[in-house]
């Protein structure tokens, strides 16, 4: 079979006709993002105009002279319905390999890059620089909507139609980038080889518009590369700074590779001006943040910051999180770029400071743990005041946020059961929400808290503010005599998540059955075990029908709310016991907060 395109030698109305059917198709696949948005929302006009229309209050108005059969005919119809709706969702939420990402993203991903290949494709003719014109002008038409997507506002127009946060788009961001790469290697590869059959490339790699493509595609190969999950994992920095400085100089050398270009170049530059400006605009100087390390911890450090000035009238949702730079010019470049979110592990205007708990690793979090080692005195220091001691922990930090997913979940109260599950410091995600919703007022047989750390120690930093604890589970996984293990991490790549074990939890250490007893003191009603989790055990005890529920509360009986936080291993384990209730048919909402861009 041969190549369906030649070179040809069009006439002037032949290169207008190129041209003009260039820059529509251009548009058109810009503009097209409007559709997935329009089917997305869908469902949620339906609804809202259901009781509006005639034929449907029509139909209402029969159901009271019907026989009791019909309705429960069509109930019945309805929930299988929606059991295999939710099946399915959480069949296409399901990783495809450990760490590659999920059915969905992958299925849209599949369906936009097929759509935009159809639009590459369709009224080209055999025209082979026709076809190499339009890789790359769709490719160029999908940058705005790539710089969009790294948005992390919630302003932000996908953030705000599509009710998902940054953390929640940001797989679309990388799988959209894919795509772009391919177009733009596409559109290289066919005019090199139309340079090759046509021995023009001694001739044209003189030309500016040529020396511009390779250098824009040359950035594009290195966004790529550095983008891929080993590298970010390896150097997180390095990724950090490529991929910052070559996003914003492959801008204008795009701008003036080609003309046809530069109105999706100037939206592009407009979307990260914006970007740019949004971050610093949402960004605060806390002064007087209180820096220490965490008494019988290794390498656990807490941070307190006093809500003053702008930040005090920020609305904190719980379990969101912020990002932390140092002020000062004697800080290394890499420790003032804001690479690590940090969740806030309290409820700021009920304790009315922001508190921060995080696993002192490498890049950020060790110059952290540096700051707060050095900024607390001695106790044996004879000549240390109290005065000396709460001035000398004391620094200026820059906040920026909140961000988070937590802005955009639903009301955790409709839900007959609620199950948190945290590893770690993964906790500084679950202890808010568990806080939360005891302040709100539910149910204490409604929740339920597991908590997984290696020794007792690492909760005492959350145990007087669970208020009693009830519901509240901590499975100490170590020995209580052994240091917790500190496992180096690649440089820049560690956020505030316990990530020490990363495999399922399996893995995770077994408890001696003997040993001396912590000396963290428990509240009385939290239940303290000494082995790991047994999530199977756990979820069936969540799941297992209540004979006593009626959905008092505003709560819908029988469906259950799940939120995860800690090591992938141990969300990844809590998921394939979930995963079963769901074939049953139960309604579950599922989160899992992970850090993994």
């Amino acid at each position: 079979m041969r190549f369906p395109y030649t070179f040809t030698s069009p006439d002037e109305a032949q290169l207008q006709q190129r041209r003009h059917l260039l820059d529509t198709y251009g548009q058109f696949a810009q503009f097209s993002i409007l559709f997935p948005l329009l089917c997305y929302h869908a469902p949620s006009v339906s609804r809202f105009l259901q009781p509006k229309l005639p034929l449907v209050q029509s139909r209402g108005k029969t159901k009271d002279h019907a026989s009791p059969v019909v309705p429960n005919f069509g109930g019945s119809s309805q929930k299988t319905s929606d059991s295999r709706w939710r099946k399915l969702r959480w069949l296409l939420d399901e990783e495809i390999l450990r760490g590659k990402g999920t059915w969905r993203v992958l299925l849209i991903a599949t369906l936009w890059a097929a759509w935009l290949f159809l639009l590459a494709i369709r009224d080209t003719g055999e025209d082979y620089l026709h076809l190499t014109k339009r890789f790359g002008i769709i490719a160029a038409s999908q940058l705005p909507l790539h710089y969009l997507l790294a948005f992390k506002s919630s302003y932000s127009p996908i953030c705000y139609l599509t009710r998902l946060s940054h953390e929640e788009l940001n797989p679309y961001h990388r799988a959209l980038g894919r795509i772009l790469l391919l177009f733009f290697f596409l559109h290289a590869s066919f005019y090199l080889n139309f340079f090759l059959q046509k021995s023009l490339v001694l001739k044209r790699i003189k030309d500016m518009d040529v020396i511009l493509g390779l250098a824009a595609i040359t950035g594009f190969l290195i966004l790529g590369t550095t983008a891929l999950a080993s590298v970010r994992k390896k150097n997180y920095f390095l990724f950090f700074t490529l991929h910052v400085i070559t996003s914003i100089s492959i801008l204008p050398i795009l701008y003036f590779h080609v003309s046809h270009l530069r109105l999706y170049i100037l939206e592009s530059a407009a979307i990260y001006v914006l970007l740019i400006i949004q971050r610093n605009v949402s960004q605060s100087k806390i002064e007087n943040a209180v820096l220490k390390p965490l008494k019988g911890t290794s390498n656990l450090i807490s941070i307190t910051l006093p809500l003053s000035g702008r930040i005090h009238e920020t609305i904190f949702y719980p379990g969101q999180h912020i990002y932390l730079s140092l002020p000062t010019p004697l800080t290394a470049p890499q420790e003032k770029l804001r690479l690590n979110p940090f969740t806030v592990a309290n409820l700021p205007h009920q304790d009315n400071h922001i508190r921060l708990v995080l696993r002192a690793l490498n890049g950020t979090t060790d110059t952290l743990s540096k700051l707060a080692t050095n900024h607390t005195p001695s106790s044996s220091s004879p000549s240390s005041t109290s005065t000396d001691h709460a001035s000398n922990n004391r620094m200026s930090l820059l906040l920026e946020g909140p961000y988070g997913a937590a802005s955009t979940f639903p009301n955790l109260l409709r839900y007959e059961k609620v199950l948190l599950v945290a590893g770690g410091v993964g906790a500084t995600f679950t202890v808010p929400i568990y806080r939360d919703l005891l302040t709100r007022g539910i149910d204490r047989r409604r929740i339920r808290f597991v908590w997984a750390v290696t020794r007792t120690a690492d909760a005492r930093w959350a145990i007087e503010s669970l208020d009693g604890g009830s519901g509240c589970e901590i499975y100490c996984t170590g020995h209580p005599s052994r240091p917790p293990r500190r496992k180096p991490a690649p440089a820049g790549a560690e956020h505030e998540h316990d990530d020490e074990d990363d495999g399922p939890t399996a893995r995770l250490v077994r408890a001696e059955d003997s040993g001396a007893e912590d000396p963290t003191v428990l509240r009385p009603r939290i239940a303290l075990h000494r082995h790991r989790p047994d999530f199977r055990r756990i979820v069936h005890e969540v799941f297992a029908p209540d004979p006593t529920s009626t959905g008092d509360g505003g709560a819908s009986p029988g469906n259950v709310a799940v939120l995860v936080c800690g090591p992938s291993g141990m969300a990844a384990a809590l998921r394939r016991q979930v995963g079963p209730w769901v074939k049953r048919g139960r309604e579950i909402w599922w989160h899992s907060e992970e850090f993994g861009w």
